[in-house]
């Protein structure tokens, strides 16, 4: 039973990167990725269009879900191809957590951080995934702080999806190599 599982999900995958939505998918992920770090006026473009910001939400789902069903069901081939994944796949839970942050504050309940320091300018279209970073590798500096009940579920959420991810890639390279010695 597992085993039929396994293949319609893997089936499924393959039907997304089939239909070109996987590829599109990357590369709005990339293009978001591109904005936050170079290109604030796209990123503020982006983030303040409803349809764009659900686009690109979508985007980060959709290749995270195919990423993750990947690692799961698929045997990995080498620990470079399972690395490439793995960061690919943290990028994509980084920024649909940092989405669903700057969705909270906007529009959910506003302000939706609370800032602890005075360091410089607040920026909430970087913070947002800023917090979303810290809070998937559990670091927690403790200059933001998630605000409202939506965000706080959201933040244990995001913490506990990090340390599942990381147990699954651990999980798959121990296994890779027990293979290979095998």
């Amino acid at each position: 039973m597992k085993r039929i599982h396994s293949d319609r999900i893997l089936e499924l995958t393959k039907r997304l990167e089939r239909k070109g939505l996987y590829l599109i998918a990357r590369v709005i992920v990339l293009l978001l990725l591109g904005s936050i770090l170079f290109f604030p006026n796209e990123l503020q473009l982006m983030l303040g269009t409803p349809t764009l910001l659900g686009a690109v939400l979508f985007a980060n789902i959709i290749l995270a879900l195919v990423l993750l069903t990947d690692l799961l069901y698929s045997q990995q081939k080498h620990v470079g191809a399972l690395m490439i994944k793995y960061v690919y796949l943290t990028t994509c839970l980084i920024l649909a957590f940092g989405i669903f942050f700057y969705i909270n504050a906007t529009i959910l309940q506003p302000p939706g951080l609370h800032y602890t320091n005075t360091y410089g300018p607040q920026k909430l279209e970087y913070d947002v995934f800023y917090l979303s970073g810290s809070t998937y590798f559990t670091i927690g500096y403790g200059d933001i702080a998630p605000m409202g009940i939506f965000a706080r579920t959201v933040v244990v959420m995001e913490a506990l999806c990090g340390c599942i991810v990381n147990l699954v890639v651990l999980g798959k390279a121990f296994q890779n190599m027990a293979n290979r010695q095998g």
